[in-house]
């Protein structure tokens, strides 16, 4: 992907640096022009932009996060298309994720890892009540901010339980690391 610092989304986000990148999207720091605030701004690759089938998951992914609204879920607040650049503006959280944190600091204590699982456990259990299930639990998707708040992200595997198909047989969904053995 080319370097977009500094570029301007949607004549609203302008890119200050990459934070992290993955096989479907790459997420960059922006400011939000309008409200004069941090976004994490998420964009698809350029060549997943140009599947519809994608571009339409991407967008199932925003409305399913954006019913949600809890102290431990990243919220997202807007989503659109930029020429080629499809997005998703979301809450930055300062800090790192759950992966990052393990590696500097290493094995959690007793207490820190109550604390940690008791605020996850609180965003998915808010995302459960919405009906909504992640489907992509790792240490990836856990933002652990500076300020001491655990935040869970990544909604892009999430399924609405009343409106979708959770499970086919022969399809797995998730990351294979942290997948239940059966699976």
């Amino acid at each position: 992907m080319p370097d977009l610092t500094s570029s301007v989304i949607a004549d609203r986000y302008q890119i200050v640096r990459q934070i992290a990148s993955g096989g479907m999207a790459t997420v960059y720091l922006a400011k939000d022009l309008r409200l004069d605030r941090p976004v994490a701004l998420k964009i698809i690759h350029a060549h997943l932009a140009g599947d519809q089938d994608f571009r339409e998951k991407f967008i199932q992914e925003a409305k399913i996060s954006a019913r949600l609204s809890h102290s431990n879920l990243v919220n997202v607040y807007d989503q659109g298309q930029d020429g080629n650049h499809v997005f998703l503006a979301m809450e930055y959280v300062p800090g790192m994720t759950l992966r990052e944190g393990l590696r500097s600091m290493g094995a959690l204590s007793a207490d820190q890892a109550l604390e940690l699982y008791e605020q996850l456990l609180a965003g998915l259990a808010a995302a459960h009540q919405a009906g909504i299930l992640h489907r992509d639990l790792k240490p990836e998707n856990v933002l652990l901010a500076d300020d001491g708040r655990v935040k869970l992200a990544d909604f892009g595997l999430a399924r609405d339980e009343a409106g979708a198909e959770l499970t086919r047989t022969g399809h797995l969904v998730g990351t294979p690391a942290y997948m239940a053995p059966e699976q």
